[in-house]
Parts: C-alpha cells; structure tokens; sequence
C-alpha cells in the first residue's frame, strides 16, 4: 500500500499544471478540495490499511463528481448561450431600429429645413413685391388725383366760358336794341378773351373780341356784321359743349381704367398678404418640425451609442462566458484522465 500511496504522489507531480487550474477552477455552485487534498486523503486511507476497493470507489466517486460538475456547467453554459444570443439579438435590432429612427429624422430634418429656406427666399419676394405693388398703388392714386383735379379746371373752364358766351348772347341781344351799355359790353369783351386764353381758343375769341370791340368803337357802325358775331358765338356755345361733352366722357374712361387697374392691383396685393400669411405659417411649421426631428435626432443617436455600448458589453461578457466554459471543460478532463491512471495504478498494484 505504501507502494501505491508513493505511485500516487509521483503521478500528482507529474501533473502540477492540472493540480494548478484544478485549484484556480473549482466546480460551479459548490467549493470543493484541491486534486492534491483529494488524493493525499487517499493516501491516507491506503496507508492506514485501506483497502483497494475502498480507493477504486473513492476514485469512481470523484470521477461521477466531475461528470455532475460538467454536466451542471454545461447546462449552465447553454443558458448563458441562450441568454446571450436573445441578448444581442435585441441589441442588434434596438441598434438597428435606431438608426433607421435617425435616417428617417435626418432625411426629414434636412426636408423641412429645405422647405424653410425656400418659404424665406419666397417671403422675401413677396415682401418686395408688396412693397413695390403698394408704390404702385399710391402713385396710380397721384395719377387719378392729378387728372380729377385737371378735369375739373377744365371743366370749370367751359363752364365759364359758356357762361360768358350766353350772357354775351343777352347783351348783344339787348345791345341792338338799345338795351345794354358800352360799359356792359366792355366787360364781355374782356371776359371773353380771359376765357378765350384759359381755354387756349385765342384764335376764334380773339376774332369775336376784336368785332365786339369794333361795334363799341363805330357805335353801331357794323350793324351788318352782327348776325355773324352772333353765329360765330353760337357756334363756340355748341363747340364748347361738345368739347365739354368730349372731356367729360375722356374723364369717364379714365376714372373706370383707374377703376379696374386699382381694383386689379388691390387683389393681387391683398393676395400677396394671403401668400404671406401662409409662408409665415409654413415657416413656423417648419421650424416646429426642425425642433422635433433635431429631439428625434438626439434621441436615436443616444439610443444608437448606448445599445451599441450594451451590445459590446454583452459581448465581452458573452465571449468571458465561453472562455471561462473551454477553460473550465479542459480542466475537467486533465482531472477525469488523472483519476482514471490514477484508478489504473491503484487496481494494477492491487493485483
């Protein structure tokens, strides 16, 4: 026995490197003595009188020992396989989804920030054209404003100089009669040539003038010209109103040309302000959306690094798991095939 006892130590020696990672791995889920307690309590026994039996089935106990450790920690490595693979199967996915979280709101962000910068570029023309539509507006104003006020000089003009002639008529009606003075028809005379310059028919006044002028001064002298000065006014009277007639119908076209280019430029700059209205409110918009797919951006970015960091982490873990498993398993077996020459040895010098 002392033989067998000895034969035990030397093949322990010859196998320190197992003794070591025996000692460094011990079984999952319980604490367990080194190879070398083992076998020196197996010593022991034998030198003490113990019989080979009694060593062969505390051999054959040890190796069932080591098989249940092995099985337990396969079962053990198969669920952190499980566990692991789930694992970073949902990182996977969750970095995954991020980034098409963070592709979609960056795609979107750029579209509404596009959006935005066009809606200013067209705001700003339309501000321009507001600006240059309602410069139009004020000077068609000045325009119609001007030409109202030359309309109605020049039809207070014709009015006074039809009055002048009619009151004419009178006084050379009552003249010839004997009924109106010199002083009277002095006073048409010159009336009538102030007219005559306002309304810039100094050429057929000025004859009537100047004949007027001459019945004062021959007092009566050409009384056969007298018919004619009274046609010759007659006929003024007539041109004065069908001039005036002329002018006020000009007016007219003018004030409904005024009309409907006004109404015209109205529209279009009240449609300038509705267009406006709408870009401000596009541009509010899209600075709404710019603020929510920047949160959207950060949001998947931060998701994106931290299951990324999670992934690498679980990673590590993972690949800890199967080097502590190869490790542990190689331990086992280097214990197994010393038990069984250890088994071999004992039954042998039994023999």
């Amino acid at each position: 026995m002392k033989v067998i006892a000895v034969t035990l130590v030397l093949l322990l020696a010859g196998n320190a490197f197992a003794g070591d990672l025996i000692h460094k791995y011990p079984i999952i889920g319980k604490s367990k003595p080194s190879l070398v307690s083992i076998l020196t309590e197996l010593e022991s026994k034998l030198t003490t009188g113990g019989s080979v039996d009694t060593a062969v089935n505390f051999l054959d106990s040890l190796r069932a020992s080591i098989d249940s450790e092995q099985i337990r920690h396969d079962q053990l490595y198969t669920d952190q396989r499980n566990q692991c693979s789930a694992e970073l199967e949902l990182r996977t996915k969750d970095v995954k989804d991020a980034e098409q979280v963070l592709n979609r709101a960056t795609e979107q962000y750029e579209n509404c920030s596009t959006s935005k910068k066009k809606a200013d570029a067209e705001l700003d023309n339309n501000l321009d054209s507001q600006k240059a539509t309602d410069t139009d507006i004020k000077i068609l104003d000045s325009i119609r404003q001007a030409g109202a006020q030359n309309y109605n000089a020049k039809k207070q003009d014709h009015i006074d100089a039809l009055r002048s002639i009619q009151e004419s008529l009178k006084i050379l009606d009552s003249f010839q009669s004997g009924g109106a003075s010199l002083a009277q028809m002095s006073e048409i005379s010159l009336r009538m040539i102030q007219d005559a310059v306002k309304l810039k028919t100094t050429n057929i006044m000025s004859q009537i003038s100047t004949i007027f002028a001459q019945m004062l001064t021959q007092n009566g002298g050409y009384i056969e010209v007298f018919e004619r000065l009274k046609q010759l006014l007659q006929n003024l009277e007539q041109n004065l109103y069908t001039n005036l007639q002329k002018i006020s119908e000009e007016e007219d076209q003018s004030i409904q040309e005024y009309d409907d280019r006004r109404v015209h430029l109205v529209e279009y700059y009240n449609n300038l302000k509705r267009t406006e209205n709408k870009l401000r409110d596009h541009i509010t918009t899209m600075d709404i959306c710019q603020d929510q797919q920047s949160a959207i951006i950060d949001s998947a970015r931060g998701k994106k690094v931290r299951n990324g960091e999670i992934f690498d982490s679980a990673t590590r873990m993972c690949n800890d798991f199967a080097s502590e498993y190869e490790k542990a398993t190689s331990v086992r077996k280097q214990e197994l095939d010393l038990v069984d020459r250890v088994r071999s040895k004992i039954i042998e010098r039994g023999s």
